[in-house]
């Protein structure tokens, strides 16, 4: 049975230093980032465990989709173990789904083996979660709507 998700809505980038990276963007294609924003976890789930961490995320506009380049500010999270394992890099693919609970289930019911990474809430304004063992590579984020139009 097929996996059906939504078009690609991001790539996810792990970067030590977002400004660098930022300007080096600007440099070699000519972008800026549409938006900065700056979000804390504070009752996240990080391999099922309990905690705080914060992140600054930069977004730049490709046209059909985006590249989120994410620099972890404080505590422990998926960017920091990223970093410390790979270096900087592509992180996930992200597709923003109606529910993240359905999908997973569905994804339990035909037996796919996908462990949850993180799970988190931004700003009461969406849930996401990554997801391993369901690609070759990058980690899976399905992101769940509750009050930002998509």
């Amino acid at each position: 049975m097929p996996l059906a998700l939504p078009p690609l809505f991001h790539v996810g980038i792990v970067v030590s230093d977002l400004d660098n990276a930022l300007a080096d963007y600007e440099r070699r294609w000519g972008v800026k980032a549409d938006r900065l924003t700056d979000l804390d976890f504070h009752d996240a789930l990080l391999h099922g465990e309990p905690v705080s961490s914060s992140a600054r995320y930069g977004f730049i506009n490709t046209g059909a989709s985006q590249i989120e380049l994410i620099q972890p500010l404080s505590g422990r999270s998926p960017y920091t173990e990223f970093l410390q394992s790979n270096g900087e890099g592509v992180h996930h693919l992200a597709y923003v789904v109606d529910s993240v609970d359905e999908h997973l289930s569905t994804l339990r019911e035909v037996g796919e083996n996908v462990r949850v990474i993180f799970d988190a809430t931004a700003a009461g304004q969406a849930r996401f979660v990554y997801l391993d063992g369901l690609a070759h590579g990058p980690i899976i984020e399905l992101i769940e709507m509750t009050r930002v139009e998509r």
